[in-house]
């Protein structure tokens, strides 16, 4: 997973084929939980690439993801990305590796 820290980490995620970006906030309780299901969905390793960003410590890169996707800021969030475009999005506690996994066609784990 690696850290958006700029305008230009966002715009080369939106440059992959296949993404998950992950907003989250280090103080909520309810990102901790989303963070573990994000955990949780890389303990295989990474089945496409995933970019995240601490909406608090980066809120100019949260906004920015917003105004490039269209998609409304939430905390915690996950959107999925392919070629550039959101295709699928979900927020606090729709946040789970199943839903992503779902969404990226794989299948749970040892299933």
């Amino acid at each position: 997973m690696k850290e958006m820290t700029s305008r230009e980490e966002t715009d080369a995620a939106l440059g992959e084929e296949t993404a998950l970006l992950f907003k989250y906030s280090m103080t909520c309780p309810i990102s901790a939980n989303a963070r573990q299901e994000m955990d949780s969905l890389l303990s295989g390793g990474e089945p496409v690439p995933v970019y995240r960003v601490d909406v608090n410590a980066r809120r100019e890169v949260s906004d920015y993801v917003a105004e490039r996707t269209g998609v409304q800021h939430e905390s915690p969030q996950v959107i999925l990305l392919r070629g550039g475009r959101p295709v699928w999005d979900a927020d606090r506690f729709g946040v789970t590796a199943g839903a992503i996994r779902e969404q990226l066609g794989l299948a749970a784990p040892g299933g």
